[in-house]
């Protein structure tokens, strides 16, 4: 066996175990979204598995007429690290104009909030589910559910099989219907519009 041929060989096998101890995964949900029985707009959110870190991308793009025509963008993307969030970011946009934008940052021993238009301020209890995660794990088990949007708490109960009720920190409640842990059914009140998502097949 020549020099170039054993060089392939050893850069194959290298690549093979790289792969082989390089676990990874990824899965993306999309939603329509129906107001007033009309589909309105889409949500794409995607989770991304590398190793012992889970990355979460969430898209809403909506597009309604009330009173005036309104164009609504919503993105988040939320990093966690062996279960615990250590990063989250919000972006929101009302007719290209910038309403709401946020980030949230592990230091450790706590996590560094900065939100717009308001002060810097700390939460020191470690985040173990938050928002988006609603959409790929049943909260069987999770009482309360921590906002990315509003760096606040909310409190979730189970009103039914696979039915769960989240009453926000201003009192509005969403509700979520699940099927083999995947989210396919909710109705969001916590917006300018009630609306209702439906999984795509």
């Amino acid at each position: 066996m020549g020099f170039i041929e054993k060089k392939t060989l050893k850069f194959v096998v290298c690549l093979f175990w790289s792969v082989f101890f390089y676990t990874s995964h990824a899965q993306t949900n999309i939603y329509d979204i129906i107001f007033k029985k009309d589909t309105i707009g889409i949500l794409k959110v995607s989770k991304n598995i590398i190793d012992n870190k889970i990355s979460f991308n969430y898209h809403l793009d909506v597009q309604v007429k009330l009173l005036v025509n309104i164009h609504l963008k919503y993105d988040l993307k939320a990093v966690y690290n062996q279960e615990q969030l250590i990063y989250a970011n919000v972006d929101n946009t009302v007719n290209d104009k910038q309403h709401h934008s946020s980030d949230i940052q592990w230091k450790d021993p706590y996590y560094l909030i900065n939100s717009k238009n308001k002060k810097y301020h700390k939460i020191e209890d470690k985040i173990t589910y938050s928002g988006v995660k609603l959409f790929f794990e049943e909260p069987s088990t999770v009482k309360k559910v921590f906002s990315e949007h509003s760096a606040q708490y909310g409190e979730l109960a189970r009103i039914g099989e696979n039915y769960y009720e989240l009453t926000l920190h201003n009192g509005k409640k969403n509700q979520y219907l699940y099927k083999k842990g995947i989210l396919v059914k909710a109705n969001i009140n916590n917006s300018f519009i009630q609306f209702q998502l439906l999984l795509r097949d």
